[in-house]
């Protein structure tokens, strides 16, 4: 099932065309991975489906209730956010608070969640990424791939619908890089519905089920990763993925 599906998303700012005429779906339990060079407009898109930025134009359909992105309301996105969850690059933790307090913060803030509950939701999102034992710790006192698994147990406790991860490896030093992304299979493999944007391409050919690439703000080509990988239709995508024709 067509769990997410934009068409004809576009962005600018101050003038300049960032996304241009995007469409793409993500199926529910898929792990779809958004590939392309700096600049392609990764990140912008990911940021305007989860309303971090607004788009221009287009339509966003939820669950198959399409609408216009420019119509909806403040009610409809933050029903729609609270079905979603979002990892950023640069983890956003709380720095003074401790790991289970960056988790439950957003349960019992955003969601008005029990106290205890939030709690117990957070220490299992804790333990799912191998991080419970760390949850009396502040981020200073932590590594970077701690940190980032943190969040990603931020975006477990609310128990999303679809989690957007924006490169989420990319302030990591490369042997941090291997923890994150294990937990990353994990939930791909327990049928958690991603969207990634990465530029770690052996991880996104072997756990995506669907890849889309993007150039210059526009989707140059989309498909099941296993033919993106071998028989990409073509050229650039091709050229991107060191891939001869």
């Amino acid at each position: 099932m067509m769990l997410l599906q934009v068409q004809h998303l576009n962005k600018s700012f101050s003038g300049k065309p960032v996304l241009k005429d995007v469409s793409l779906g993500v199926e529910t339990g898929n792990a779809t991975v958004i590939l392309g060079p700096s600049g392609a407009g990764k990140t912008t898109l990911l940021r305007c489906l989860n309303f971090l930025e607004t788009a221009d134009g287009g339509e966003i359909a939820f669950e198959g209730t399409s609408r216009p992105i420019r119509a909806m309301t403040k009610r409809e996105i933050r029903a729609y956010r609270l079905r979603t969850a979002f990892v950023f690059q640069g983890f956003n933790l709380f720095l003074n608070k401790t790991a289970l307090r960056n988790v439950t913060e957003g349960l019992t803030v955003a969601r008005g969640m029990d106290k205890k509950e939030a709690a117990e939701r957070a220490r299992a999102a804790l333990d799912r990424v191998g991080m419970l034992s760390h949850e009396d710790k502040f981020p200073h006192q932590l590594s970077g791939g701690q940190q980032q698994r943190v969040a990603i147990a931020r975006a477990l406790a609310a128990e999303p619908e679809i989690i957007f991860f924006d490169e989420p490896t990319s302030a990591l030093d490369p042997e941090l890089t291997g923890e994150v992304l294990s937990v990353m299979r994990m939930l791909a493999e327990d049928g958690m519905t991603m969207l990634i944007v990465t530029h770690e391409l052996e991880f996104a050919r072997t756990v995506s089920n669907r890849a889309v690439f993007m150039e210059d703000g526009a989707v140059v080509e989309a498909g099941e990763t296993a033919r993106l990988f071998t028989s990409p239709e073509k050229e650039r995508t091709a050229s991107f993925l060191h891939i001869t024709k």
